[in-house]
């Protein structure tokens, strides 16, 4: 049975709403850690912010850069999905590192509350990256037939991971 137009835009504008809901949430889950984090934390104790998160910083920035890109144009829009995706996949890759790397300086969670929430907001928000490469691939998959409003709708939860992490990384800094 095929779908009017009435329908269609329904479950668009659910899909949006969906879509708000969930970074709602994921705001007042990260806002509520990141209190937790500046007021749960003695100052005494330091943490050093491994370097390779400016690092990831970029490489997140240019994963978004090159969604957006793909968004804009609509030919290479499908193409520029899977560059974005592995840059993603690269991102989480220097999260794993810089933690091993943190660990073996010294930031064992045990020991440090600063580490520990360190690796309790950066985890989550690798957990949430990797639900967004997810809808990458449903995007990608499905771009055919509804793939320019999905590809929206993933830019734009792409952009807010982008903005999730500066607000971490900010976060990791006044703190560390």
């Amino acid at each position: 049975m095929t779908e009017t137009a009435h329908e269609t835009e329904a479950r668009a504008l659910a899909g949006k709403m969906g879509l708000w809901i969930l970074m709602v949430t994921i705001i007042l889950l990260f806002g509520t850690l990141g209190l937790a984090f500046l007021f749960s934390t003695r100052p005494d104790t330091s943490l050093q912010v491994p370097p390779l998160f400016f690092l990831s910083t970029l490489i997140l920035a240019i994963s978004s850069f090159l969604l957006h890109k793909g968004w804009q144009d609509r030919e290479r829009g499908r193409t520029l999905l899977g560059p974005a995706a592995g840059l993603g996949v690269v991102f989480l890759a220097t999260q794993a590192v810089a933690w091993v790397q943190l660990y073996q300086a010294g930031g064992d969670w045990m020991l440090n509350r600063k580490a520990a929430f360190l690796y309790l907001l950066t985890g989550l928000h690798a957990a949430h990256l990797v639900g967004g490469l997810i809808f990458l691939a449903v995007v990608w998959r499905s771009y055919a037939r509804r793939g320019r409003r999905l590809h929206e709708s993933a830019l734009f939860f792409w952009h807010f991971l982008g903005v999730l992490w500066v607000y971490l990384l900010v976060l990791l800094l006044v703190q560390a």
